[in-house]
């Protein structure tokens, strides 16, 4: 009798512990985050097949004649962009002698445009994503801030640069000294935050705010520790006139191999606008996209500031609808599928064991296990 209780009450409590209660009645916890996962991937797909459902019809006559041979070189420079923009990640990581393989580099970009480009949030979750991917590589919370805040920053300025070419292209010099303003106060922010990272003793309160916000659920001790940890961080680390020009290279590299794509496709649906016009359209699309970083993969926002960029240009509009849906079937379409691929393959490989990062034995290793280059990027 009491037995029988016994294994009663056993079954009942591992029942309750592999099936909890809510959400989805007798299904594990991690079904459950893949069948939400794969709701909201349907949810934004859909979405964006109404959006482009419309233009697909009056695009049909260019795409039935488009040169797809054309493709080719569009989907090699999308390769390059997106390998340009891992070399920077890894440029950044690399400021306090983090080492991180090109591969792993660029898996972490694929799958984060991946997750950009298909769930809710947007650039919010791709960034959460490297984060996290930064983080599995052990990376500190001061390299990842510092990571992210670089690559912002150079890409914004190359952007800007971008810009100006597109007005010198189109005769239009008075537009320079507008970006050139806009990159020297870029560069004046970058400058005096750096500085302002070397005297921790300026950001220790705030930080300390921050964190013990972040840590509201823990004791004060450990949010004072981490906020003390991270600000040492932060003073130690060295950027040198290098790093960033090597940094500013690999960004123009990610956005004009980008843009190159964009031309590529553009001449496979028949539409021959100037350099200057597919540029204007390609800077006008980014910073749409940029302008609202929760639409997944800017849905919406790029197709309405490329295609009427590039009419406005002397493009006709069903060639410029057709050049924006080749462009957008690439990125983020194939990219998102490649991005997906090597995001389930992480997920069903085996962790490995971290090993912990002594200061005095040198860089730290790529936990991979490929071989680790040369870190790049230190003072």
């Amino acid at each position: 009798m009491d037995a029988s209780a016994d294994a009663d009450a056993d079954a009942g409590g591992r029942t309750e512990q592999t099936h909890p209660s809510g959400g989805f009645p007798g299904m594990p916890r991690p079904r459950r985050r893949t069948v939400l996962t794969a709701g909201a991937v349907v949810v934004v797909l859909g979405a964006e097949l109404v959006v482009v459902v419309p233009h697909a019809g009056r695009a049909a006559g260019e795409l039935s004649h488009a040169r797809f041979a054309w493709l080719l070189p569009a989907l090699a420079c999308e390769m390059v962009s997106m390998m340009m923009f891992a070399r920077l990640q890894r440029h950044a990581l690399g400021v306090d002698g983090l080492r991180v393989g090109l591969g792993s580099s660029v898996a972490m970009v694929f799958a984060g445009n991946a997750v950009g480009a298909t769930l809710p949030g947007g650039s919010l979750a791709a960034i959460t994503y490297r984060a996290y991917r930064m983080r599995s590589w052990g990376a500190s919370v001061s390299q990842i801030g510092f990571a992210h805040a670089a690559t912002g920053v150079l890409g914004t300025i190359a952007l800007v640069l971008l810009a100006g070419v597109a007005h010198l292209l189109a005769g239009d010099s008075s537009r320079i000294l507008p970006a050139a303003l806009r990159i020297a106060a870029l560069c004046a922010l970058t400058s005096g935050a750096l500085a302002l990272f070397r005297r921790p003793a300026v950001l220790r309160r705030p930080v300390h705010a921050l964190f013990r916000l972040v840590h509201r659920l823990r004791r004060g001790a450990v949010g004072r520790t981490s906020a003390d940890g991270a600000l040492t961080q932060l003073a130690a680390m060295r950027t040198s006139p290098r790093f960033w020009g090597y940094g500013l290279g690999f960004a123009l590299s990610n956005w004009g191999a980008d843009f190159a794509c964009l031309l590529a496709v553009c001449h496979a649906v028949g539409a021959r606008p100037t350099s200057s016009t597919a540029l204007f359209a390609y800077v006008a699309a980014m910073t749409a996209a940029s302008a609202m970083p929760l639409l997944p993969a800017g849905i919406g926002t790029v197709d309405a500031a490329l295609v009427p960029t590039l009419h406005h240009g002397g493009v006709p509009t069903g060639a410029a609808t057709a050049a924006d849906l080749l462009y957008r079937t690439i990125t983020p379409g194939l990219v998102a599928v490649a991005g997906w691929i090597l995001l389930i393959r992480q997920r069903r490989r085996p962790a490995r064991p971290e090993q912990p990062y002594d200061p005095g034995s040198g860089p730290r290793a790529d936990p991979a296990g490929s071989p680790a280059p040369g870190t790049i990027g230190t003072a």
